[in-house]
């Protein structure tokens, strides 16, 4: 394999990438052009095996895109999935913050060098033990602020509705700049000085000409901090292709179709080491390597271990990478000239899918074209096109008492879940169920998944792994597992939750019980008569 620094990469971008070959001219909105992986130097048998291995995993991804050359080689959604629908990148969401941050910096509105108490005196301490005060930019960046426990925890375990006097609650044992800690509050603190600097409300729009217009991507959203600030660490939601391009403009160093988008000091301090791994695992990294309880020991095959840049994470083989709990990853691989997106829903899945794309992809890699192979390509093509969440799988027949019961109003009492009656209708495959946002209509398939869309109440206004409030599109699926229960499986497309609930018609009543585990729902029941 060919290898090239990261500022050769910056400097051949232009004859590298096919996204600079476009005339500055044409404005058409930017999709990447299509090409087979042999023609991009990578073998379809390999990118079949990467599908593979994140299918294996169960229920974990939901959409994969793999770019070489500017150009992609492949791509798929497990269904009901779908690349249109913007989805939660949880982590990844620092990146964008750090980007704002740094056009801050190149509009002179603030240096990195700059004492985050000079942003917000009025919170600041003053008599207090510990360094607080001493407290820059820079630090929150690289996640070295000498926190012990993460400010947003400190914010969300009180009633403090504001989120940088809350910031300063949380003590600052240790001098800034020095040990790494994963600490989303100080992403979150990021947000409220890019505000405060450069009086911009809104994140998104002081963005969009600078980064989002550029690119073409106009689908997104971010939750918000309770003062109407942009969450900051986390709560970003863009499409999987639309993640890819700003993956694609990072591998390029910061250029987009011959312009330069991003600052060039940015990109090279960003996409680089600035605080080496310490001895510290925040818990809050067991969600990206499935580790309830990991400790941190030296391992140099762990990703997680190769250092941080400005909101991101360096990673093995000279690569750097967006990351967000629960498999949100974007691999920027410069050396080789490859990006690979992908989202899911699963405790320490970004660790399975860096590791299977590191096993699969990288060994196959040629510096040239390899010959066309259209068995091993059809055979990929195939495997993507037929990716799906597991169906709930048909194994009774209910009684024709059990199929009059079940469509019956159940009425329910006061419930965590918030449902107040639920109505199944087999012939039609729907349930009509009311909670606090009023009467929905969920409708099923049954050996497929159709789309819909329920409004539910968030599961906790303080989890990170919350199921949204308000409307939400889902695809949904049932199917009868034994005499007397219908199993339904919803999909929150926005987000990485997979509802299961169980029906259970029985002596008059109907047992819903609830399972989702990575919102904290397990084998929850309400009974409703």
């Amino acid at each position: 394999m060919v290898k090239k620094t990261f500022l050769q990469m910056c400097a051949a971008a232009g004859v590298a990438s096919a996204i600079l070959a476009f005339p500055a001219a044409a404005r058409e909105p930017f999709r990447f052009p299509r090409a087979t992986p042999e023609s991009q130097g990578i073998r379809s048998t390999a990118v079949s095996e990467f599908v593979k291995r994140l299918n294996a995993e169960g229920d974990m991804a939901h959409a994969y895109m793999l770019i070489r050359h500017g150009k992609v080689v492949a791509e798929g959604c497990w269904a009901p999935y779908d690349a249109n629908v913007p989805h939660a990148l949880y982590s990844i969401s620092k990146a964008f913050t750090s980007m704002a941050i740094g056009y801050a910096v190149d509009d002179r509105k603030m240096t990195l060098n700059d004492r985050v108490d000079w942003f917000f005196p009025e919170y600041a301490p003053t008599n207090s033990p510990g360094h607080a005060r001493e407290l820059r930019v820079r630090d929150l960046m690289q996640m070295a602020s000498g926190h012990r426990r993460d400010p947003l925890s400190v914010a969300r375990s009180s009633s403090e509705t504001n989120w940088p006097k809350a910031f300063y609650a949380a003590p600052v044992p240790d001098p800034p700049g020095l040990v790494f800690r994963y600490m989303t509050g100080n992403s979150c603190m990021l947000a409220q000085i890019h505000r405060r600097s450069t009086g911009a409300a809104d994140m998104i729009d002081y963005l969009r000409p600078r980064l989002f217009d550029k690119l073409d991507i106009a689908d997104m959203y971010w939750d918000r901090q309770p003062d109407g600030t942009v969450f900051g660490g986390s709560g970003f939601h863009l499409r999987a292709e639309d993640l890819a391009k700003v993956a694609q403009l990072l591998l390029q160093g910061g250029v987009w179709r011959g312009e330069r988008i991003l600052p060039l000091w940015w990109v090279k301090q960003a996409t680089s080491c600035q605080t080496p791994y310490g001895s510290v695992m925040d818990p809050v990294l067991a969600l990206h390597l499935g580790a309830k309880d990991a400790k941190g020991l030296p391992d140099p095959a762990n990703d997680w271990q190769q250092g941080y840049g400005f909101q991101m994470w360096m990673g093995r083989h000279e690569t750097f990478r967006l990351c967000g709990a629960y498999g949100q990853i974007g691999v920027v691989m410069p050396n080789e000239d490859v990006v690979c997106v992908v989202l899911a829903g699963g405790n320490g899945s970004n660790k399975l899918s860096v590791d299977a794309l590191y096993d699969t992809i990288l060994p196959s890699l040629s510096a040239v074209p390899l010959p066309e192979d259209p068995a091993a390509l059809a055979s990929l093509r195939s495997l993507s096109a037929s990716l799906s969440i597991t169906l709930p799988e048909h194994s009774a027949s209910p009684s024709p008492e059990t199929f009059k019961a079940a469509e019956r109003i159940y009425a329910f009492p006061e419930n965590a879940r918030g449902v107040k009656s639920i109505k199944f209708t087999p012939s039609l495959k729907t349930i009509d169920f009311e909670n606090g946002f009023g009467r929905q209509t969920l409708v099923l398939g049954e050996g497929r998944w159709v789309r819909g869309s329920v409004a539910t109440d968030p599961v906790s206004t303080k989890a990170t792994n919350v199921i949204p409030g308000g409307p939400q599109p889902v695809g949904a699926a049932g199917a009868w597992t034994t005499a007397d229960t219908y199993r339904v499986r919803v999909c929150y497309l926005s987000a990485p939750h997979i509802m299961t609930i169980d029906l259970r018609f029985s002596d008059g009543a109907l047992s819903a019980t609830f399972d989702c585990p990575l919102a904290g729902i397990k084998r929850q029941s309400v009974v409703g008569r």
